[in-house]
């Protein structure tokens, strides 16, 4: 769909883009991030099985732990083509060690929801999450869609100790807790350059860097990534030694958790 101009659009669409803008690139939540030695983060939005089937073992097997971002209402349907799991894999999981982190209930777009709606939408997923893995509510949040403004960035803000977006980069030294920056893991925009790129930069800042993905299996979407290229991915960390660990453990150690 071809880009409309700005005076193509009504004030309220071009308020819209303005709010997105400034939830995106002002910082609410300013953090100076200061780690001894580089970390990176595999992080899943939506929760798909396939993610279940094949990067959980991926990381399992490499002795490593992932971040799995749940949106409680898509359990058992079909989201983007992809199946997504159910209460027990979810309970599987984090008994393995594995972190669940919020993703709203709904799989709502915040940036269009009413502050009321919108809190009443991630505590009920929080109460789901709670209940199935047995313990507190999500500490860490992914933005659903990776839609942000200025009113949702304000409303949740707070209720997280860490929010991550898909604003792409490495967070080094000042970083927004509420929008933290990340590196898509697809097949369709990402290969072995690109990857040693990032794991250099991350090196070179000694920074943190937070992959996402959504599917992980043969014929990926377009916003997921194949078994193989994954497993490159972990092999490529865990050859450079870089430590990985879940968002919330990262979360803690920085002090924020």
């Amino acid at each position: 769909m071809k880009k409309p101009k700005l005076w193509e659009m009504s004030g309220s669409e071009i308020l819209a883009g303005v709010s997105r803008k400034l939830g995106r690139h002002v910082y609410f939540r300013p953090h100076l991030l200061k780690l001894d030695a580089p970390v990176v983060a595999f992080t899943f939005d939506d929760f798909p099985v396939s993610v279940f089937e094949n990067a959980a073992p991926a990381l399992e097997d490499a002795g490593m732990l992932g971040t799995f971002y749940l949106a409680s209402g898509l359990m058992q349907r079909v989201e983007n083509g992809q199946l997504i799991v159910d209460q027990e894999m979810v309970a599987t999981l984090s008994g393995r060690g594995h972190e669940i982190g919020g993703h709203t209930h709904g799989h709502i777009n915040v940036q269009k929801t009413p502050r009321r709606d919108l809190m009443a939408d991630v505590r009920r997923n929080d109460e789901e999450i709670a209940r199935i893995v047995g313990s507190a509510r999500p500490v860490s949040f992914a933005y659903p869609f990776g839609m942000i403004s200025v009113p949702s960035k304000l409303a949740l803000m707070h209720h997280y100790p860490g929010l991550r977006g898909i604003k792409v980069g490495t967070n080094s030294g000042l970083i927004d807790l509420a929008h933290l920056k990340a590196q898509e893991l697809y097949d369709c925009s990402n290969d072995s350059s690109s990857i040693d790129r990032m794991l250099d930069d991350v090196e070179r800042r000694c920074g943190w860097l937070i992959f996402y993905t959504h599917d992980v299996r043969e014929d990926p979407t377009n916003i997921g990534c194949s078994p193989a290229f994954f497993s490159q991915v972990v092999d490529k960390v865990r050859r450079r030694g870089i430590k990985v660990e879940s968002v919330i453990d990262t979360l803690k150690r920085i002090g924020v958790a």
